[in-house]
């Protein structure tokens, strides 16, 4: 795949377990019509022992794609994600799957010490990385820093799309579980992902939102996205369907913001100027008009 992605066309992406009889469907058959990304999952989400079936599975499903757009100048599917379980895995997939139409690789547990053993397995393919943050490492604003700093200058950085946050994984390790009635962002969590923001965002590196393993409640999972999206994160991983159309909708950019941000753009570096009652400095804010502009191409406009 070489087509230019950007961190805001990943959207509301949808995890997949590996041994899911249905990823062909999913992906080419257009189930769920406003899905921008999969992430085909052979971690967490797939039993040790049915791992071999999951492989399995992958390869055929993979093979069925890779036929099918082959064929076809269809551009509606999702962008697809593998999420390997480790390198071993990796390595295989790598040595056994066309990935002509694979953007890139979810990688699990990432920290400083497996850098440059992702980066060995990777640096030889056209795979996108989406490092997921969700180690012992994270608790340490140090051990975060340096690796914001490393992977700042790291030959890996320009295949680095975004980096994920793994809400589950960070709240087990401090014996938690999300609570049905709040967001992340009601617990320690929430500072967490405030940290991640401002260690990651001033590197240049754009991060997403974990997901709300509470699908049933539409009200819990709105204001959520509202949060995510005001801390400056690009989507949200999705673990159910009925999720997306709340997610989709709540990343379309007001009229508003569209306006403010295409003036700010359209304005030489420096001075001020007021819109709705309120100041535009485009010499502050020409980052955040440029991902209005990006949010607006790929979740529309209210």
């Amino acid at each position: 795949m070489n087509k230019k992605i950007s961190p805001w066309n990943i959207g509301s992406s949808l995890y997949i377990p590996a041994n899911n009889p249905n990823i062909v469907d999913i992906i080419i058959h257009n189930k769920y019509p406003d899905l921008k990304s999969v992430i085909i999952c052979l971690e967490d989400s797939v039993k040790l022992e049915d791992i071999g079936f999951a492989k399995d599975n992958l390869l055929k499903s993979i093979l069925h794609i890779t036929d099918h757009l082959n064929q076809t100048s269809d551009e509606q599917v999702p962008l697809i994600f593998i999420r390997p379980r480790n390198i071993d895995i990796a390595n295989w997939i790598i040595a056994n799957l066309n990935l002509t139409y694979v953007a890139g690789f979810v990688i699990p547990k990432f920290d400083q010490t497996c850098l440059n053993d992702w980066w060995s397995t990777l640096q030889n393919t056209q795979l996108l990385m989406m490092p997921t943050l969700e180690t012992q490492d994270v608790y340490n604003m140090v051990k975060m820093q340096q690796l914001s700093d490393t992977l700042s200058v790291h030959p890996c950085r320009e295949r680095i799309l975004l980096l994920r946050i793994g809400g589950n994984d960070l709240m087990n390790g401090l014996r938690l579980r999300r609570h049905k009635n709040m967001t992340l962002y009601d617990g320690p969590v929430g500072y967490l992902i405030k940290m991640l923001v401002v260690i990651f965002a001033q590197n240049g590196f754009y991060l997403t939102a974990p997901v709300c393993e509470h699908f049933s409640d539409n009200d819990l999972l709105a204001k959520e996205v509202a949060l995510d999206i005001l801390h400056g994160l690009v989507g949200k991983t999705l673990i159910h369907p009925s999720q997306l159309e709340i997610i989709n909708q709540i990343y379309r950019v007001t009229e508003q913001e569209y306006t403010e941000a295409k003036k700010i753009l359209s304005v030489p570096q420096g001075g001020v100027f007021n819109i709705n009652g309120s100041m535009c400095e485009p010499s502050t804010q020409h980052r955040w008009a440029s991902d209005i502009i990006e949010r607006a191409q790929c979740f529309g406009i209210d």
